[in-house]
């Protein structure tokens, strides 16, 4: 009985490398990134919080600004195919080995950002904004747990009220199971903040070609969970 409840509490401390925080920490950074960047050098556009693209697209149809409104659609149109590219991958990608369907694509998504950001000073806004927006779907709907937790990388809002409903439930329901949780989704919510920033920072410096830190980053992603291939599992770091 004692064996079993040892190896269950190892079991228990034990997360899938994808799901683990620093893959979590670094994909946030990224989401940040990616907004940040298309709405600071390519025409106010978000490239994945699809929510302020249907806001905006919505106002300006309503004030009769058609040619505005149609920087929005493409990135909208975009990010649904790229979730549908995503399901595919998932569905249809070989298991097993390092190439699993997660790492395909982490690595389609940073090889595209990169190609783009070669490009990215010569092409119209809108198709900057529509590509970044159909990587940044591939990235959402290939991370979507961390350590089980529903939370999402390339967009804030859900994160926010998940903090906020294990922050209630530790402050007046006195549940301290929550507390990993509480620290995990605040270093997400941190992550996307300083992945924002250091987009704002560096754009003085590189400009257009700020957008390949994106693709930097990935890249360290993808290298932790190549690392983690053949125990497949990945200590929890909260």
């Amino acid at each position: 009985m004692q064996k079993q409840m040892s190896n269950s509490t190892k079991q228990a401390a034990t997360v899938v490398v994808h799901e683990s925080l620093p893959v979590g920490i670094l994909l946030a950074m990224a989401g940040g990134f990616l907004d940040a960047y298309t709405y600071l050098f390519h025409g106010e556009v978000f490239a994945s919080m699809q929510s302020g693209n249907v806001i905006l697209l919505g106002i300006n149809l309503s004030t009769g600004n058609f040619s505005q409104a149609m920087h929005y659609l493409p990135p909208i149109t975009l990010f649904l195919f790229g979730i549908v590219v995503t399901n595919y991958l998932q569905h249809h990608f070989p298991t097993g080995g390092w190439i699993v369907w997660q790492n395909a694509a982490l690595i389609f998504e940073a090889i595209g950002i990169f190609i783009l950001g070669c490009f990215a000073q010569r092409l119209p806004n809108v198709t900057v904004d529509a590509g970044l927006s159909f990587f940044a779907a591939i990235q959402y709907a290939a991370y979507r747990k961390l350590a089980g937790m529903p939370y999402a990388t390339t967009m804030t809002t859900g994160n926010l009220r998940s903090l906020a409903d294990y922050l209630y439930l530790r402050l007046f329901k006195k549940d301290t199971t929550v507390t990993p949780k509480i620290i995990s989704i605040a270093l997400i919510i941190g992550g996307f903040f300083v992945g924002a920033v250091l987009s704002s920072l560096l754009g003085t410096i590189l400009f257009h070609h700020t957008i390949w830190l994106v693709s930097v980053i990935l890249v360290a992603v993808l290298a932790i969970t190549i690392s983690s291939q053949n125990s497949k599992k990945f200590d929890k770091m909260f």
